[in-house]
């Protein structure tokens, strides 16, 4: 059990209300330096490596220790699997609960250890703990100490050390979200951080720097200790460039290196380190991300330490203390960041609640990770992580595209009103763009033909003839079909995000969505892409009258903004069932093709159809596809057995594809049990799903764990509803915010005719799905 006393010998600067020093039991380590220790969730935080002895005679290992953070007991694991050589000053960072990765190191006598990413896996439970290499292609980062390694979902991130000749300042990004695995160097725009060693970084967690990384201190090339910070982001095109954060006049950290940095909340914490002169005190420092104000607290004495951070509680466990400088320390000191800014209102309403869920890591949501196969075929699993931003520079910021000589600059400029910037900057791209997506000229030619002829927000009328070819049609399902084949089966999705339920062919009240809610461009006062994603739950075609305009926009769009843009199949992106319903007599009608034709639009469309994502997670919470979950039971991460092309079969006897076929099509949400059962299996908090119609547009079922959403009016002309969109957004404990845009329905005419006589007779065969019954 817990063993907390204050030490007879304490510093007086350190007999504080706001930290206790602990004692664990159990198998305790070696007091050790150089170590890791990682928090990975349900109160567990894994220490691994590190030096024992004393700095003159020393001894490097690669021992792998768990600690219960509820209970402060010890165990010493023997995994299996590929076990990391001994190393110290190497890098560690969670990706996934109960999954963490090792990279780097020193093992003495001069060398490095192998450049090899190591996997620990404890999902299987503490007795079966292992570790695996992972398999990475191409170039790597190289062996190095003394750097640092942070994970801003999906991207593992190395930064500076030393490759042992010089300190560098180079970083190498890996997509976890990506197979097959490959480092990539960046190279930034704009300026970068000094070279540095033992330098210290964490990913922010919340506030406008958000899933930024964020570098403190470290000691440069002629050994002097730094005192700058420094932000790495990734824009929206791809690009990356670092931020230097902005200290405020008269304010300046102490600089120092052997440190650690943890954020809690938008708040970096700076524990410990040292300098050149071995009797500075160095006092605990914080910056505030939102304010750019440093403050300054009593010293925790500590350097070559580890440390961790469970809600608003930091745990600091080894290294040295300068009164023996030579000899590591056993002790863990808590320290409670709640009771340290009492007296500081500023800091101290920035301190996040105590967890629900017993402190999941903060940059490690559940369902995140890699999916890794071992050497010998067995599968090991996890999957990617958290968000990004950007430090607080002024109330207000100009954001720009490069633009040639010929292009009129104001187009390209929008004034960001800092209260924006959040929303701005919390979005990273699922990836770097596919070179098949958008970055060729065909595929830009093909942009412009499409979107500015569909997208008239102000003056949208019915058009009164198709205004494209029908090889413009096939080039356009061609390039679609490239970029939605290079997605997995199920997308992974964070917040800001406005969610599109049911839109059955209805390009007016898509255009009105846009036009009153915000649309997906970047022109100034019209476009919000830079600050959300967009997510279509399916049923894109079919019942209203401009099926063929509307798929076309969308996948125009999903080529001019591949990682913004998502789309999930329907229970009409299916040729057998678009044949009945209006799709197959559009293409017949608008491109006067025969819908038999294997070389048809209507063909090409359905091939695209099949290489659509099925489902998607929001924030790791929320599942979301178009007709919800159906009574049989799976979890999220077997859909991805799941091989593209899918083709839906209703007579599907394999477990799987009866669980894709309920989810596209034929799933009603109607009993309660199987959402309960579904969500408490996934770790998540609600369905949502854009199959039904419901009157107000949406519509909350079994006490909020089932969302309907319909994005059409009038369904059919018959039913008089409203229609919806949902707004996810990044709040402070990153649950997310969720608001609802609704539409009222216009008269038919402005729509257009609904359905002109010929259509009437086949709605009165194949009459529309009634109406969602309230519950």
């Amino acid at each position: 059990g817990i063993n907390a006393e204050y030490m007879g010998n304490q510093k007086l600067s350190e007999r504080r209300s706001d930290m206790e020093l602990l004692k664990g039991t159990g198998d305790s380590p070696h007091p050790r330096f150089g170590h890791t220790i990682t928090y990975v969730g349900q109160n567990k935080a894994v220490l691994f490596g590190g030096a024992t002895g004393d700095t003159g005679k020393y001894a490097i290992i690669s021992e792998t220790y768990l600690l219960d953070c509820s209970l402060l007991v010890w165990k010493k694991t023997e995994p299996t699997g590929s076990v990391p050589s001994q190393r110290a000053a190497h890098a560690a960072a969670s990706v996934d609960s109960l999954q963490m990765v090792v990279f780097g190191g020193a093992t003495g006598g001069g060398g490095l250890a192998s450049d090899d990413l190591y996997l620990f896996d404890l999902r299987d439970g503490d007795d079966k703990a292992k570790w695996v290499i992972v398999p990475v292609v191409g170039p790597t980062p190289g062996k190095r100490y003394g750097h640092s390694l942070a994970f801003a979902k999906p991207f593992l991130i190395v930064f500076g050390g030393n490759t042992g000749n010089e300190p560098v300042n180079d970083a190498w990004l890996l997509n976890v979200e990506r197979s097959p695995y490959q480092w990539s160097k960046v190279i930034p725009s704009g300026d970068v951080p000094p070279v540095r060693v033992y330098h210290a970084a964490a990913q922010c967690i919340s506030g406008a720097a958000s899933g930024m990384m964020v570098v403190f201190g470290g000691r440069t090339a002629d050994s002097s200790a730094l005192n700058d910070t420094w932000g790495m982001r990734r824009h929206r095109d791809g690009r990356w460039d670092w931020v230097k954060a902005p200290y405020k006049q008269n304010e300046s950290p102490m600089a120092r290196y052997q440190h650690m940095t943890l954020f809690i909340g938008p708040v970096m914490v700076v524990l410990g380190g040292r300098t050149n002169t071995m009797t500075d005190v160095l006092p605990v420092e914080v910056y505030n991300t939102e304010t750019s104000e440093w403050t300054v607290f009593p010293s925790i004495q500590r350097f070559r330490h580890a440390a961790w951070a469970i809600d608003s509680a930091i745990y600091i466990h080894g290294g040295f203390e300068p009164d023996v400088p030579n000899v590591p320390v056993e002790s863990i000191k808590r320290l409670d960041i709640g009771k340290l800014f009492i007296g500081n209102p500023k800091l101290s309403k920035l301190v996040p609640p105590p967890s629900m869920a017993g402190g999941e890591p903060a940059r490690a949501p559940r369902n995140a990770g890699m999916e890794i196969e071992t050497r010998s075929d067995t599968r090991t699993g996890a999957r990617p992580q958290q968000a990004p931003k950007t430090i607080r520079l002024a109330n207000q910021a100009l954001v720009a595209t490069t633009w040639g000589p010929e292009e009129d600059a104001n187009r390209n400029v929008k004034r960001i009103a800092i209260n924006k910037l959040p929303e701005e900057a919390k979005k990273l791209g699922v990836g770097f763009q596919n070179s098949n997506q958008g970055s060729n000229e065909d595929v830009q030619i093909l942009i412009e033909i499409f979107v500015p002829e569909l997208m008239r927000l102000k003056d949208w009328k019915p058009l009164s003839n198709f205004p494209f070819k029908r090889e413009e049609v096939l080039v356009l399902c061609r390039y679609a079909a490239r970029a939605f084949e290079a997605e997995p089966v199920v997308i992974r999705l964070r917040a800001p995000l406005k969610v599109f339920g049911s839109i059955y062919g209805q390009l007016g009240d898509l255009m009105r969505f846009f036009s009153e809610f915000g649309a997906p461009n970047d022109i100034l006062g019209q476009g919000d892409i830079d600050s959300f994603d967009y997510l279509f739950l399916g049923n894109l075609v079919d019942r209203g009258s401009h099926s063929l305009e509307v798929i076309c926009l969308l996948f125009a769009l999903k080529l001019r903004y591949p990682d913004q843009i998502h789309i999930i199949r329907g229970a009409h992106e299916d040729s057998r069932v678009n044949k009945q319903h209006g799709l197959a007599e559009e293409c017949a009608l608008k491109l006067g093709e025969d819908i038999n034709d294997p070389n048809s639009a209507f063909n090409a469309i359905n091939k695209v159809f099949e290489q659509l994502p099925i489902a998607a997670t929001i924030e790791d919470k929320v599942f979301a596809s178009c007709s919800g979950v159906g009574p049989t039971s799976f979890s999220v991460s077997d859909l991805d057995a799941l091989r593209k092309p899918i083709v839906l079969n209703p007579d599907a006897t394999n477990k799987i594809q009866r669980v894709a076929m309920e989810i596209v099509t034929t799933a009603t949400c109607d009993v309660e049990e199987p959402v309960a059962k579904f969500l408490a299996a996934n770790r998540m908090t609600m369905v949502l799903r854009g199959r039904e119609c419901v009157l107000d547009g949406l519509e909350e079922d079994f006490r909020g764990t089932v969302v309907s959403i319909f994005s059409s009016t009038n369904y059919c002309g018959k039913y008089g509803n409203h229609a919806a969109i949902l707004t996810f957004r990044k709040t402070f404990n990153i649950n997310g915010e969720l608001t609802s845009k609704v539409l009222a329905p216009l008269p038919a005419i402005i729509e257009g005719l609904w359905l002109d006589d010929r259509r009437r007779g086949d709605l009165e065969r194949k009459p529309p799905t009634p109406p969602r019954k309230r519950r």
